[in-house]
């Protein structure tokens, strides 16, 4: 057989503009699909697969072999009706085969549920089995209507079909309507040669019913991913749900327990389901999608979209059930997500929303829109808690797509939060359970250039409380309306598969893992559920997005003098970028290229106008020189987008500061020391690399301090660049951290003077007295950083000291400080944080 470029028809001059490209072209394609297509068709013949017929289908993929470059469509099998028998096109099983073994026009297979008399695949197998090269069978799907399968189907359906199999006036109807919005899934390629060659023995005739329904199950999953899983009514779920196992076994130890009737705690169950359960509806998506489009682009300038992330999102959605697992920062995550998911052809998340958000009347629209409620904490309540995986549960099982935020509430500081680990357990109790064959967790971080809720995180920083979600905050959300917020940033990181981080440790499979009982805590099984939200955080941190506004607000705020020349600026720019492009970090698009110089056009120019402008920063000149001052009582708001790239540098921040403290000279074994104890020190401030040792990481800093010519070993000894500028930029770096060591500084001061007048030393008060004292410092000149001052730092620092052991309880069951730490623990580790400090 010829399979030469013109008998393979993958390139013949691209044909004119027909009348069709007004209606297809604004069809949404796979990204790089032509590239594909063409891959295939050089190999071998093409054949494309669709669920139904119908002319709408038929004239798409008509178009599509000739957008795509490919030979003509000449063959349509089961091309059913008047149209079908109207087009000038071959329907036979014959013109099938002879296309295959030519490859020089296209075909494509209608399966149509009620034509398997007639399924051709049978005799494509008998045929493939004489070719010497491939034949690719291509399942597609075009999705023009996003409306839900349903189980039962309304009686409409008799007369208009069904979303994927409309008759012909409703899916002309609908297309027009929506032809502006549709897109085109391609399922996997299914290689029919290497599918024989598996299953030589098979006869034909089973060969085919198999490759039918290979087929089917690839359109199914395409589909689902599209518009979702088949809808259930509400008593429907509550059925299924309240059904669960191991919720029933709940029930009835609760009832014996409590001395109550089953019914009465089957009644609580239910109650806790309604609470609990979203009540999606695709209409009402429908409904508000140009509300909030409207909204974006009120809001934002632009969503910068991970496009090749959201692709291998997509790919891998229409094969395993997916959870979402971004960061928060905004209670605008929970929108830009689905939005996002809704506008690229993915069914939007159904989203795990905290009871305080269940405030009328935003409540009830949020469970339209996917939301589902839980309780911040309910421990002890078994029923609750059984309810809510059972709940979960279903949800894995039925394949909806589920989104969660693994900081369990939103971050005030911009620092990513340490991951709770309350839904990965459930998740991973879904999974042994059997309810799916593997999960995928897919990192995503959502950044921002401007936060709607700065104001509210800078008073809570300060010590303020935070205010409560109601419907009279809500209606002074059009106040958000009047400004706007820049720029958001979505990436996506690599999905995390459940089955494959749990392999090493599960053996044979998930059922070593017991979950009976009280063995449901079992140490595997934690470590497990460690190990996975430890991973996916850090999926999280290594995709954020380095801003022009991240890099702007971190060269500006680590350094103690009155401004910031712009020449250093471009310097501490310049250097962060290149690190970050050093690790392959993600950079804002036109970041790379952009210059460092702040009197340049370009980005880091925008950053600062921008902040010039909202009055965070001011311009001063002096001698002909121009400096950068950033106001003090505004230093928090900066504070936020240096901390959302912070963890990019803290490793390296943490080696410039033991180096620094340690001096020319010292061994690098006392460089070590310090950057383990500055490691252990502030082990809930910051996350470290997942699956790299200490050495490593180690090595790895050193060497980056070594290229800049900073600080590098000779000998078994440590030695320091030795001008001006080498110090300077060894000082910017070891200061990034400068707010944490004085926070922590502040705590232990406070801890120490508090001990020593005998007071009690209950931790929110701890924490009021702490910032007061802060306070007073700041102005007296002790504390030189105004972002010291956090009530997230000093927090952390009374937990850290807590972990250490610092507070213990007397004989009244007042807590007082150890003997230990008041005996001298505490002024040894405030002498050793003012040695990093260089005080």
């Amino acid at each position: 057989m010829d399979r030469s470029p013109s008998a393979a028809g993958t390139s013949p001059p691209r044909a004119r503009r027909s009348v069709l490209d007004r209606w297809f072209g604004p069809i949404r394609l796979p990204e790089d699909l032509e590239r594909s297509l063409s891959g295939l068709s050089r190999q071998g013949s093409v054949v494309f697969v669709m669920r139904s017929s119908g002319l709408i289908n038929y004239l798409y993929v008509k178009w599509l072999v000739r957008r795509m470059r490919l030979p003509p469509l000449r063959v349509a099998v089961n091309f059913v009706g008047l149209f079908g028998w109207l087009a000038a096109v071959w329907r036979t099983r014959r013109a099938l085969l002879d296309a295959a073994a030519r490859g020089q026009s296209s075909a494509v297979v209608f399966l149509n549920a009620l034509e398997t008399r007639r399924d051709p695949f049978a005799a494509l197998v008998a045929r493939q089995r004489r070719l010497e090269h491939p034949v690719y069978l291509v399942p597609l799907i075009l999705v023009w209507s996003r409306r839900a399968q349903r189980l039962v189907p309304p009686i409409w359906e008799v007369f208009w079909g069904s979303p994927e199999s409309p008759t012909t006036l409703p899916a002309a109807v609908a297309f027009l309507r929506n032809y502006k919005r549709a897109f085109l899934r391609v399922g996997r390629p299914l290689d029919l040669r290497a599918f024989v060659a598996e299953r030589a023995e098979e006869s034909d005739p089973l060969l085919g019913r198999k490759v039918r329904g290979t087929l089917h199950q690839h359109l199914s999953r395409e589909l689902r991913a599209a518009v979702g899983p088949p809808l259930k009514a509400a008593s429907r779920v509550e059925q299924k749900v309240l059904r669960d196992r191991h919720l029933r076994e709940v029930v009835e130890h609760v009832a014996r327990q409590a001395g109550k009737s089953r019914a009465a705690v089957e009644r609580e169950a239910r109650r806790d389901l309604e609470e609990i359960a979203a009540r999606y509806s695709p209409l009402f998506i429908e409904f508000v999608r140009p509300i909030f489009k409207w909204v974006f682009r009120r809001l934002y300038e632009q969503v910068v979209l991970d496009e090749k992330g959201l692709e291998e999102v997509r790919r891998v959605a229409a094969e395993k059930p997916l959870v979402l697992c971004p960061s928060h920062k905004s209670h605008v995550d929970y929108l830009i997500l689905s939005y996002v998911f809704y506008e690229n052809g993915l069914t939007p998340p159904l989203v795990a929303a905290g009871i305080n958000l269940a405030f009328w009347p935003f409540g009830a629209i949020a469970r339209r829109g996917g939301a589902f409620f839980i309780r911040r904490s309910f421990r002890g309540d078994k029923i609750y808690s059984a309810t809510l995986r059972a709940y979960v549960k279903y949800l894995l099982r039925e394949r909806f797509t589920q989104e969660f935020f693994p900081e369990g509430g939103r971050t005030r500081t911009g620092k990513l939060l340490f991951p709770k680990t309350g839904l990965f357990s459930m998740e991973v109790d879904a999974w042994v359970d059997g309810a799916a064959d593997d999960v995928l967790f897919v990192p995503i971080s959502v950044d921002y250039e401007r936060l709607v809720e700065g104001s509210s995180y800078a008073k809570e920083l300060a010590g303020g409380e935070k205010q409560k979600e109601s419907f009279g905050a809500l209606l002074g959300t059009p106040r958000v309306l009047l400004r706007r917020y820049g720029r958001i940033y979505v990436q996506f990181g690599s999905p995390v598969s459940l089955r494959d981080l749990a392999a090493p440790r599960l053996g044979a499979g998930p059922g070593s893992l017991t979950l009976e009982g009280d063995e449901r805590e079992t140490d595997t099984r934690r470590g497990l559920v460690q190990h996975l939200a430890n991973r996916v955080i850090w999926g999280v941190a290594d995709v954020v997005t380095v801003t022009p506004v991240g890099l702007a607000a971190t060269a500006l705020l680590a350094h103690v003098r009155r401004g910031v020349s712009v020449e250093d600026v471009a310097l501490r720019v310049g250097m962060l970028r290149d690190l970050a492009a050093e690790e392959n970090a993600r950079l804002a698009p036109g970041l790379v290229d952009a210059p460092a110089d702040p009197t340049r056009p370009g980005p880091i120019r925008e950053a600062l106008a921008t902040l010039a402008a909202d009055g965070l920063v001011r311009v001063r000149e002096a001698d002909g020189q121009v400096f950068y001052q950033v106001v003090d009582e505004k230093r928090p708001f900066l504070d936020f987008h240096r901390n959302a790239v912070l963890n990019r540098y803290v490793a390296l921040s943490l080696v410039a500061l033991s180096a620094r403290a340690a001096g020319p000279g010292a061994s690098m074994e006392a460089v070590r020391d310090g950057v383990r104890r500055l490691s252990r020190l502030f082990k809930l401030e910051f996350m470290y690399p997942v699956g790299a040792t200490f050495e490593q990481v180690f090595r790895e800093k050193m060497g980056a301090l070594q290229r800049h010519r900073l600080a590098w070993e000779e000998g078994g000894a440590l030695q320091l660049g030795p001008g001006r500028a080498e110090r300077e930029t060894l000082d910017f770096l070891a200061e990034l951290v400068g707010p944490y060591l004085e926070g922590y500084r502040l705590a232990v001061e406070t801890v120490r003077a508090a001990g020593a007048a005998g007071t009690a030393l209950d931790r929110r008060a701890l924490v009021k007295v702490a910032l007061e004292r802060g306070k007073a410092q700041y102005l007296a000149g002790r504390i030189l950083l105004r972002e010291t001052l956090s009530k997230a730092t000093v927090e952390n620092a009374m937990e850290w000291l807590s972990g250490r052991g610092a507070f213990t309880a007397d004989a009244s069951g007042k807590r007082v400080l150890s003997d230990a730490w008041r005996d001298g623990l505490l002024t040894q580790l405030v002498d050793e944080l003012d040695q990093f400090l260089g005080r």
